[in-house]
């Protein structure tokens, strides 16, 4: 399955009403190595904590305002972020600290104007004085949002966010770059998987955290979408195979070796009939790749299952797979 971006605690700061003011603005390097010394210990702190399920130590870190909006729930949240964390370090992505004129602005970071994995980071500055840390546990697959605010020489947290960052190794920007390569050769199957893991990482920082190439990318998304809807309506029947199966869905799959296009389709023969299911599977096989363009190129493998009837979502259906190694 595919893993999912999920939310630790984030705390919902509009841009209505946001105030003139300016801002000076110093990224990585040129931030002040006494204040990037002193934010470097709560970050390892707030690591520690979240990966050690310590929510008292979270949430004594986070500002009155978030913790005016948690409502009890930081407990959870720290559980099930600590159980995805496996990491016993993380590195930077990106730093800033920020300095207002005034509270109450909206402050928007760029990491860069041009470059394909540009993003911008926007929120609303409760404090003249902000910090923006963006941690990579372990192998970066997350990403820990952590936006401070000084509260009378105290840094607290006003904005906490994990979420999905790369999905082997890869980042959004990178699917959308195969997708769109795979779209110009009219792989169209191949342009719609390369899309849904790109929309998997979109949004590593929620709403406070967007691509440059975002509309870019949600742009082809919609695009292929609408072709891969109007040249193929599911269950597919594979007419020129005499047992009749229906393809119901083809999905990127995530395994420890790779990411594998699945074709799962409903079958007539016994699942227990090993010998007929393989026959008919080598069928599918040449089916797929005269019916999904691409769908066999560039491949370590795909992956096939054969379900004995539709899944509904509800009861459990009983399926054979197959690996189609290349």
């Amino acid at each position: 399955m595919i893993r999912k971006t999920f939310l630790v605690v984030t705390l919902f700061l509009m841009f209505q009403g946001c105030k003139a003011g300016t801002s000076e603005i110093l990224k990585n390097e040129k931030i002040n190595q006494n204040t990037r010394a002193q934010l470097s210990a709560l970050n390892n702190k707030l690591f520690k904590a979240i990966a050690g399920n310590d929510a008292a130590t979270v949430k004594a870190m986070m500002s009155d305002k978030l913790l005016e909006k948690d409502e009890g729930n930081i407990e959870k949240l720290v559980k099930d972020a600590s159980a995805s964390l496996s990491a016993k370090n993380y590195s930077l992505l990106d730093e800033y600290h920020v300095k207002n004129s005034t509270t109450g602005v909206g402050n928007t970071l760029f990491s860069g104007l041009a470059g394909n994995n540009d993003y911008i980071i926007h929120y609303l500055a409760l404090n003249k004085e902000m910090y923006v840390s963006l941690l990579l546990p372990g192998d970066g697959e997350l990403l820990i949002t952590a936006i401070y605010g000084n509260y009378n020489n105290q840094w607290k947290i006003n904005i906490l966010y994990l979420g999905q960052y790369r999905l082997e190794k890869l980042i959004a920007p990178d699917y959308y770059k195969q997708a769109l390569d795979s779209y110009n050769k009219s792989y169209l199957v191949d342009a719609a998987n390369y899309l849904v893991l790109a929309q998997q990482c979109l949004k590593p920082g929620g709403e406070y955290f967007q691509y440059l190439k975002e509309k870019d990318i949600n742009d082809l998304s919609e695009k292929v979408m609408k072709e891969v809807n109007a040249k193929y309506i599911f269950p597919l029947t594979l007419e020129n195979i005499d047992t009749k199966p229906k393809v119901f869905r083809i999905y990127p799959q995530i395994m420890g070796e790779g990411i594998f296009p699945c074709i799962l389709y409903v079958t007539r023969i016994d699942l227990t009939d090993v010998v007929a299911l393989k026959a008919e599977n080598e069928k599918v096989r040449i089916e797929a790749a005269k019916l999904f363009n691409g769908i066999d190129k560039d491949k370590k493998a795909i992956l096939y299952r054969a379900f004995a009837e539709l899944p509904d979502g509800v009861k459990e259906v009983k399926s054979y797979g197959f690996v189609d190694e290349k």
